[in-house]
């Protein structure tokens, strides 16, 4: 009696392009595209692939985000512009860096780590004492918080496909940047995209990456996970929609 054959899965069943082929096709509005705005029904019912696997909502993520402009890949245009930072004068001032992304997963890490890059000599040629990144709060938006929002989409760069913006303050000592992604619907919805949209994957060897490039200590809201090139405690804790992750170089 002949054995039975063996199902292949959809991931083992077709390549990477044709698998892109059929996200596409699922996730595409009925304009044949997959955009994001303006929100739809149909923008929601095509977005529970991404509940499939954690393989599958990675590549579906990316498929999304290629559609809408947002780059995931080592080329980076925040590279280019925190290497443009390395070239002033009052730089050597700065003694903080702030930035706010939209998530601190690790999507968001890997491409703010990208730009990070430029700035690894900055501790040792200026007065740079801290390094932190701050995920966005996940809750509705105050008065504060809605009017720096307006003002990021009025006075923001694309970089990446992302709005990006800020500078130093009056003091010259500090650098205080914020970043989102581009506001395809209001708060609400917003909020269920960025949780659909979470790369849930582990981050710690990327966190590591991050310390060995700046070295000193590394925190994950207040608790040292790094120090000296050597992990002392679990990451466990980072808060990938409310954390925040603090650097301070030596």
């Amino acid at each position: 009696m002949p054995m039975p054959m063996m199902r292949r899965g959809f991931l083992e069943t077709f390549p990477r392009e044709i698998r892109d082929q059929i996200y596409t096709y699922i996730l595409a509005s009925s304009s044949n595209a997959v955009t994001l705005s303006p929100w739809t029904i149909e923008v929601t019912q095509s977005m529970t692939i991404l509940r499939t696997c954690k393989q599958i909502q990675r590549e579906c993520k990316e498929v999304i985000w290629r559609h809408n402009g947002l780059s995931l890949r080592p080329q980076t245009e925040i590279y280019s512009r925190f290497s443009g930072l390395m070239e002033l004068d009052d730089l050597r001032r700065i003694q903080h860096i702030e930035i706010s992304l939209e998530l601190l997963d690790k999507d968001d890490l890997e491409w703010i780590y990208s730009g990070l890059k430029a700035l690894a000599k900055l501790p040792q040629t200026g007065a740079l004492k801290s390094i932190c990144l701050v995920a966005i709060n996940d809750r509705p938006r105050g008065i504060k918080e809605y009017e720096e929002e307006l003002d990021l989409m009025c006075s923001g760069d694309y970089v990446d496909g992302r709005l990006f913006g800020g500078g130093s303050d009056e003091d010259g000592t500090n650098l205080i940047f914020k970043s989102s992604w581009p506001h395809f619907s209001h708060w609400g919805k917003q909020s269920w995209l960025r949780e659909m949209l979470l790369d849930r994957s582990d981050t710690t060897s990327l966190l590591q990456d991050i310390h060995t490039t700046f070295g000193g200590k590394l925190f994950i809201d207040g608790c040292l996970c790094f120090k000296n090139g050597k992990q002392v405690a679990k990451t466990s804790k980072l808060n990938p929609r409310d954390g925040e992750i603090k650097i301070m170089p030596g």
